[in-house]
């Protein structure tokens, strides 16, 4: 509401993927005497993280998670954004610590880096 009564067009809330997005926007909207077209909730998958081919354990509810900041610092940006765009963000994501670290063609981000700078020493630029 408030970013409504602030002047913007559209709203956009980002939930678990435990809620359901129809009821939430439907309810949410009516609640507030809003048009419902006016919100859009996304509903995200949490990712499971491996680290040594081994699930990392992790728990909303007993606070033991990795942070999006963690695991930037832990396998850097390029790396963290590259396998996050992947995917849709109500899609399932294993996501393989060790493979995003690698400096192997087996690691994706690792071999457009490489292909990046094979083009730019050859472009001479």
């Amino acid at each position: 509401m408030d970013k409504l009564e602030r002047g913007f067009e559209r709203v956009i809330d980002i939930w678990g993927a435990i809620t359901t997005a129809m009821c939430a926007r439907e309810g949410g909207a009516r609640r507030t005497g809003l048009d419902p077209a006016r919100l859009d909730v996304l509903l995200v998958q949490f990712a499971i993280l491996y680290r040594g081919g081994e699930k990392a354990q992790m728990s909303t509810r007993s606070g033991e998670f990795v942070t999006l900041r963690e695991l930037r610092a832990e396998v850097g940006n390029d790396a963290a954004r590259f396998f996050y765009v992947l995917r849709k963000c109500e899609q399932h994501m294993d996501f393989d610590l060790d493979l995003a670290k690698s400096q192997s063609n087996d690691n994706p981000v690792f071999y457009i880096q490489y292909a990046h700078a094979r083009v730019h020493s050859v472009s001479g630029s």
